[in-house]
């Protein structure tokens, strides 16, 4: 029996080494409760979407840690945590300038932060920073029980930083935030410290062509910068970045070189490609030597193959100095799990496989990338969206030599070669096809499959009936891959070498057909003495002087195909590679693997968020958009494959042995209810405000725009702007609390071109396209009386300096701008409303999943002896059978290891639910799945309709999850789409009910989303009912969040004022009960809130006022119904009191019981109309066989009273006749009732349906 491991001899992992990267993530809280995981894999999913800013130009990142940082116990103060974000808004505002706005991710939002962290430590007192790393360190030491035991830090080695950033997470950028950000605190240091000096500030790249992509993205980013030359050295201005391919930097200048000793040693330096040359490289001396006196920043994907490339006594040293200079861990598997760049498959070739078998495995993978052509050209529309390129097939060499080895010119002829018997072998070539589309290659994979099983289904439904016809097929291919339309029995292969292009080889089919293909490689006429030696028809192009690689990203480019090697590992950027195959892949090379790995799987994605669609859950995408944003990859050789699938193990990432795909259909249940007419909300069929909408002019608000922005004031919290003018930190939180506006003395002074310029900047960031802006009416807009408040002490918007002017000029900027989203959101809410119609419900709703595909589910093995792929297998079978057969899972849910659920709710309109908990098991699951609290509320709604199913006789109810961005949402909730829909259809009426369970720890009192409980009430109001049912509208927040911690996060709130903005909590006993009672529809549950006073007792004490007053003639009944038409009108009211601000609330706040009292109306003056000549007697008699009408009236009845009752207090013109005489009405009831009163004022019974 084998001993257990101790835990003092565990290995010490990679991310565990990484000290400063955890020292970061503690200060902010980040490595505590769930986050707790040494990387930022434990952050939710709610902070990860938090891009963009507020209206105080603050990031929402900063808003949700601000939010968070009591309960995350953040040691850095939300005033500090403010003004580091105000920082980054300003330096990703001048990069984003000419780019039309940046929004940062979070990755790159917390890499920024954690530099502001560490520089305004760094600067402040850099002994005491030194001594607070070093007490962490200890601290890890010992938690680790001495495995992690790296030297400590020292106050010279502080002056590096390093960032671990995945290939296409945007390291640019960073890099140049960084530039930006070092200077802020360097300058704020050199006023206490004149002798502070910085020589230069130099980007090392790494190779020439690099150098001049660095120099154009600086300029994007207003950035000023030169390219090196050795002539005008001693004549470059200094606050110019200077841009240097390193390989020019050596220890003696010569005639294109230069000393490294020339620069000095306090240069600023910021290193791309920074895993280059750690073993040893003289490259790394140099970098080391120009900043040994000033600051590094170092930029790298692959620092952790870099590190784990040479001798162990050198990895240690490094491991050593990196951990503590990494600041930032985001490498390509977090990049990856996150959703960002491609999705990727690995072909991988045995090794001992004949030669025949090889041919069919190098034809599936060339016909897989001939897929990806056909989907692409055949909608290509469709993915315009998506910003998706034309496919590009890639082999790709991993040497960075300038030469061409032996080796790799085998290889390079070795994929010549194949292209000639693939065209010249015209018959062979079909058979193999063929055989490749039967599914009967003999090529299996590591779990035992086909190798090629299922990849060329989205061929199949593309060709439909027809089939894979592979003679059909071939032809199809040279026709899309190859550029020809060539019948020929042999099509012949023709490489050209492009004279007047060094380095360059083009090819095509036959001698004048178009070019297909284009080799970059050192020894051109080399490789053409080879290719003439082996049959192959090589001539000179003297003709072509334009360079076939350099054009390959040009929208017009006919060249499919690309050989190469140093030119695409570094430097080469191209967003069409979607299939890659493997040459002279050599051993030890792993930070250029992955390097290779992460150009090949960039990805623009949908409005260029970066991610794939299948990670998206926002918009039913493209059928086969999956198959363009894969990335495939092959290798000529097995040896090469085996290498790179060691390296993407390094970096933690799923290879295809690893990896398990299971498709699990659904359901859909609309069918069979489709006479039902489900209503939905949506607007009219080719209304679209932006294109429709008339211009809007940005002017001063009109009144109906006034009284909206008084229910959403402005309100700009410029503490931070303020800690910006003063440099001292030492501002009294009182008098940061003080409210004012700009000085209408400093409003003829403000510079309306510079904000006219950021209104512009801003309207094309938001896709305010309807917007025209004029400078002429800013001002108007700024002396519009109660727009705005700022928070500021009062003397510093005291008009005595010109700083103190341009911050007001700031301060303007961003009124103007919270304005423009109030005034837009108001616009586009009026425009719509008129058009917003309930429409039926149909099967191709885009809530709905395919129900063939259904669910994509993805599982990650652990190792090679890990049974859950094939055990989830038979889980997903299980249930796809049990569905199949019986329509449902009768015992309502199954679970996997209890960590995926499938589940099945009968009144949902599709089967089955899937839910993911926990973690533990690599599971994906696409449409995405449900969390925890969304599942939690099913799972009661479940238990409650079963244990009150009487209360649902007559009455239909369905539920829908609704998908965000393509179900039901709501532009003036915020863009809003909660995650339910449920239905409750009666015989008159149909209940729309808009549910959404969430977490509310980073959400306001008066956040929208609350305040949509008051909105879609306004919006039922504004909409024409469809005719036979009326529509009644309600939306409810299921909070997941526990009511101790909510009341903590809403201080003076309770239960029964979340009640009444239809807030519950899932952890309430009652929460089913008060949602159903809220929405009104069920009379069992409305006779079980009447406190235990007889059903008759109420309809007896109604009947008697009612006599009582008509025998005495106190009231009429024209009074009755003068009295009524108020209620039934909001409208009315607020016309008839435009200032009286409580009208306008009341008639917001019960709209629904002022039209379920219409009901009541009909009723009563049909009782007494029928019977006001009878005696009283008979009159009780006939009203009390009514019991059923006035069972539900008697609430009506007492709702409306409350009403009144507010109504009399705050809209004090209405006519006080006719509200006394209707308080007369039911004051006798109210008083023998004041139980009841009591709980309809605390709202905890609905409105009357």
């Amino acid at each position: 029996m084998g001993t257990r491991q101790k835990k003092k001899d565990l290995p010490v992992i990679f991310g565990e080494q990484l000290v400063l990267f955890r020292w970061c993530q503690h200060q902010f809280g980040i490595d505590c409760g769930m986050f707790k995981k040494n990387n930022l894999t434990g952050l939710p999913d709610e902070f990860k979407a938090a891009e963009g800013v507020d209206e105080n130009q603050n990031s929402n990142f900063y808003r949700w840690l601000a939010w968070n940082s009591e309960t995350m116990h953040s040691s850095v103060p939300v005033e500090r945590l403010r003004l580091y974000d105000e920082n980054i808004c300003r330096h990703v505002r001048q990069i984003g300038e000419k780019r039309g706005g940046l929004k940062l991710k979070y990755f790159q939002y917390l890499s920024l932060l954690f530099t502001e962290l560490y520089l305004d430590r760094y600067f402040s007192d850099r002994k005491a920073f030194a001594e607070e790393l070093n007490a962490y360190l200890q601290q890890l030491t010992t938690e680790s029980f001495f495995r992690l035991n790296p030297p400590p830090f020292t106050e010279k080695g502080l002056n590096k930083l390093a960032f671990m950033c995945a290939t296409g997470s945007g390291k640019t950028l960073v890099m140049h935030a960084n530039i930006l950000q070092f200077f802020h605190y360097f300058n704020r240091t050199k006023r206490q410290n004149s002798h502070l000096a910085i020589n230069r500030v130099i980007v090392l790249a790494p190779n020439e062509n690099m150098s001049s992509q660095h120099l154009d993205e600086l300029s994007l980013s207003n950035i000023p910068a030169t390219l090196f030359h050795k002539e005008d050295t001693l004549n470059l201005h200094q606050s110019e970045v200077l841009v240097i391919d390193m390989n020019k930097l050596k220890e003696e200048g010569k005639v294109k070189t230069v000393s490294v000793d020339q620069f000095e040693q306090n240069n600023l330096v910021l290193v791309d490609e920074g895993h280059r040359g750690m073993s040893g490289n003289v490259w790394y001396d140099y970098r080391t030597r120009l900043s040994a006196e000033g600051f590094a920043f170092e930029y790298s994907a692959t620092f952790k193959q870099a590190l784990k490339s040479g001798k162990a006594a050198e990895e240690k040293k490094l491991m050593d100095e990196y951990g503590k200079s990494i600041i930032m861990d985001y490498s390509y598997k977090f990049f990856y799990d996150d959703g960002y760049g491609k999705d990727y498959r690995i072909y991988n070739l045995r090794s001992g496989i004949d030669e025949e078998a090889r041919q069919i495995y190098l034809i599936g993978c060339l016909a897989s990338f001939y897929q990806q052509m056909k989907v692409y050209l055949t909608d290509k529309a469709l993915f315009t969206p998506y910003q998706v390129e034309k496919p590009l097939l890639v082999f790709v060499g991993n040497r960075v030599t300038a030469t061409t080895s032996k080796a790799e010119l085998t290889d390079v002829e070795e994929v010549i070669d194949f292209l000639d018997k693939f065209l010249r072998d015209k018959t062979k070539s079909i058979a193999r096809l063929k055989t490749l589309f039967e599914g009967d290659t003999g090529l299996v994979d590591g779990n035992g499959n086909e190798l090629f099983t299922m990849v060329f289904q989205p061929l199949q439904e593309l060709f439909g009936s027809a089939g894979l016809d592979a003679e059909a097929i071939y032809a199809d291919m040279l026709k899309m891959v190859f550029n020809t339309t060539s019948t020929a029995d042999e099509p012949r292969l023709h490489v050209c070498i492009v004279k007047q292009v060094g380095g360059e080889i083009a090819l095509r089919v036959g001698g004048d057909g178009k070019y297909f293909g284009v080799i970059s490689i050192g020894d051109t006429s080399k490789l053409g003495k080879m290719c003439e030696e082996k049959g192959i028809v090589t001539r000179n192009e003297e003709f072509v002087s334009q360079s076939f690689f350099r054009s390959i990203n040009g929208r017009d480019s006919e060249i499919n195909l690309l050989v190469g090697s140093r030119k695409f590992t570094e430097g080469w950027n191209s967003w069409r590679v979607s299939t890659m195959g493997l040459i002279n892949f050599a051993k030890g090379e792993g930070s250029q693997a992955i390097q290779l790995f992460g150009r090949g799987v960039r990805l623009r994605g949908l409005d260029g968020c970066l991610k794939r669609s299948t990670m998206l859950k926002e918009k039913k995408h493209p059928r086969h958009l999956p198959v363009l944003e894969t990335l495939t990859i092959f290798g000529v050789k097995a040896q090469y494959m085996e290498d790179f699938r060691n390296y993407l193990q390094i970096e933690e990432l799923p290879v295809n042995d690893n990896l398990y795909e299971f498709k699990l259909p659904v359901i859909n249940r609309l069918k069979k209810i489709l006479g039902t007419h489900l209503h939905t909300i949506r607007l009219a069929p080719g209304k679209d405000f932006k294109k429709q909408a008339a211009r809007l002019l940005f002017d001063a608000p009109d009144s109906g725009l006034a009284a909206y922005i008084t229910k959403s004031k402005i309100v700009i919290d410029c503490r931070a702007k303020v800690q910006t003018i003063d440099s001292t930190y030492q501002l009294e939180r009182t008098a940061l609390e003080e409210k004012h506006t700009i000085p209408a003395e400093a409003l003829g002074l403000l510079n309306y071109d510079s904000i006219l310029y950021e209104l512009e900047q801003y309207k094309n960031e938001k896709a305010y396209f309807n917007i025209s802006l004029d400078k002429r009416l800013l001002r108007a807009i700024l002396e519009t009386e109660g727009l705005y408040q700022l928070i500021i002490p009062r003397n510093h918007i005291q008009l005595d300096s010109f700083e103190k002017l341009l911050f007001l000029n700031d301060y303007a900027s961003l009124v103007l701008k919270s304005y423009m989203d109030r005034f837009y959101t108001y616009h586009k809410t009026a425009w719509e409303s008129p058009f917003m119609t309930y429409q039926t419900l149909t099967v191709n709703d885009a809530n709905f999943p395919s129900e063939e595909d259904g669910y994509r589910i993805i599982y990650t093995r652990t190792d090679a002896n890990d049974p859950t792929g094939e055990e989830l297998e038979a889980f997903l079978d299980d249930v796809d059978g049990i569905l199949k057969k019986d329509r449902e899972i009768s015992t309502y849910e199954k679970s996997f290891k209890n960590r995926l659920f499938a589940f099945d709710f009968r009144n949902h309109l599709y089967a089955p639910l899937i839910c993911l908990k926990g973690a533990g098991l690599q599971i994906k699951v696409s449409p995405v799945s449900l969390n925890e609290d969304e599942k939690g509320f099913v799972d009661l709604m479940r238990k409650f309709t079963e244990a009150h199913a009487a209360a649902f006789n007559g009455r239909n109810m369905y539920l829908l999850r609704n998908k965000s961005k393509v179900g039901m949402g709501f532009f003036e909730a915020g863009n809003f789409y909660p995650d339910y829909i449920l239905w409750i259809d009666t015989p008159t009426r149909q209940y729309i009910n808009f549910i959404d369970p969430k977490g509310l720890v980073n959400v306001p009192w008066d956040d929208p989303k609350i305040l949509f409980y008051k909105t879609i009430k306004e919006r039922e109001a504004t909409m024409q009912q469809p005719g036979g049912k009326k529509i009644i509208l309600n939306s409810f927040i299921m909070s997941g969040t526990k009511p101790a911690d909510l009341r903590l996060k809403w201080p003076g709130t309770d239960k029964m004022q979340w009640l009444e903005r239809n807030v519950l909590c899932l952890e309430h006993q009652d929460c089913m009960e008060n949602l159903f009672k809220k929405i009104g529809c069920l009379e069992s549950l409305r006779r079980s809130s009447i406190h235990k006073t007889s059903r008759n007792t109420y309809l007896q004490n109604l009947v008697a006022s009612f006599l009582q007053l008509h025998e005495q003639r106190t009231m009429s009944l024209e009074e009755l119904v003068s009295v009524w038409s108020i209620l039934r009108e909001p409208k009315e009211i607020g016309e008839a009191l435009p200032q009286d601000a409580g009208a306008q609330d009341w008639a917001m706040q019960y709209p629904d019981a002022i039209r379920a009292n219409e009901d009541l109306l009909q009723t009563l003056m049909h009782m007494i109309e029928r019977h006001q000549i009878s005696i009283s007697k008979d009159l009780q008699v006939t009203l009390l066989e009514n019991t059923a009408t006035f069972e539900e009236a008697v609430m009506d009845a007492y709702y409306a009273m409350t009403a009144i009752a507010e109504i009399r207090q705050s809209a004090p013109s209405v006519p006080e006749r006719a509200a006394n005489r209707w308080l007369q009405v039911f004051g006798g009831f109210q008083a023998n009732h004041a139980d009841f009163m009591a709980s309809a004022k605390a709202g905890e019974y609905a409105y009357a349906a």
